[in-house]
């Protein structure tokens, strides 16, 4: 959390990447101190700082507390959308599968905490996890140690043809697709739901995302704790009533891991007794 001249944002550069980007944002050098830092965002306002932060594809949000979380365009438009929302999108309904021979293929491309925490957690039940990283932005090691238990890895990078064909037939033989990438991102490679569907109806598409895929930030940068700064629990979470705190764990994280599993599981079932081509989507809005 860093103060500014009417408030407080929170930022996330845990990444080198979002390092970078919130640097070059802010117009300060590579080799920026914290006091550096944090003595240009006391200039600031905190909405310019969130705007011009995740217009460079940065991390940043204004903190909110809950009743003006309450009235943004983005928390009035994810207001309908479910935690956990389980549907079949086949324009036709397949014959049901009958189940495989071995464990279901599980397609891991989610990275940090809640996507991985789900594959993680269907491994542990059995499931044949695969992750796939892109190797030019590598995950954290302590966090790549903790949630790739019970999963094999691979490093794929989907800019190169020889690399997306590989994915393809990956796609091919798989049984469920984990993404927790943005929608954009995603569609570049074929990898949307749509597009998944006509190809491979036989795929369960689970997808993860920060804000839901609705409203003004649908397509936006998040992470459990710059939720938890934008929608108020920083603020609830607050010593003082003054500076915003945070939950003593990653708890949108986990709980949101643990729902999208229980989805997946639940899709996997559905889909062995009357078929179809299901996708399972899940965000970490409280």
């Amino acid at each position: 959390f860093f103060r500014t001249r009417d408030g407080w944002v929170r930022l996330h550069g845990n990444y080198p990447h979002h390092r970078q980007r919130l640097l070059d944002a802010l117009g300060l050098p590579d080799d920026a101190t914290r006091e550096q830092l944090a003595d240009t965002l006391t200039q600031a306002q905190a909405s310019d700082v969130e705007d011009t932060v995740t217009a460079a594809k940065g991390i940043a949000v204004r903190v909110r507390d809950a009743g003006q979380w309450r009235q943004s365009p983005q928390a009035q438009a994810a207001a309908a959308i479910p935690l956990l929302a389980i549907d079949n999108i086949a324009s036709h309904v397949p014959a049901p599968l009958r189940a495989s021979e071995g464990a279901p293929r599980v397609l891991d491309l989610t990275r940090v905490i809640a996507g991985p925490v789900a594959t993680r957690t269907l491994g542990y039940l059995g499931c044949d996890v695969l992750r796939i990283d892109n190797p030019a932005m590598p995950e954290l090691p302590v966090q790549h140690v903790d949630t790739g238990a019970d999963k094999r890895s691979a490093l794929l990078d989907l800019r190169e043809p020889e690399a997306l064909h590989r994915l393809r037939e990956l796609l091919a033989t798989a049984d469920v697709l984990v993404t927790g990438y943005r929608p954009q991102a995603l569609a570049a490679f074929g990898l949307d739901s749509a597009t998944l569907a006509r190809d491979y109806p036989h795929l369960i598409h689970a997808t993860l995302s920060a804000w839901t895929f609705a409203g003004p930030w649908g397509d936006r940068r998040g992470f459990d704790s710059i939720v938890q700064a934008a929608t108020g629990i920083g603020m609830l979470e607050s010593k003082d009533g003054v500076t915003p705190g945070a939950l003593p764990a990653q708890a949108l994280d986990h709980a949101t891991g643990y729902l999208l599993a229980a989805g997946i599981l639940r899709a996997l079932k559905w889909r062995s007794e009357v078929g179809g081509t299901w996708r399972i989507q899940a965000h970490l809005l409280a």
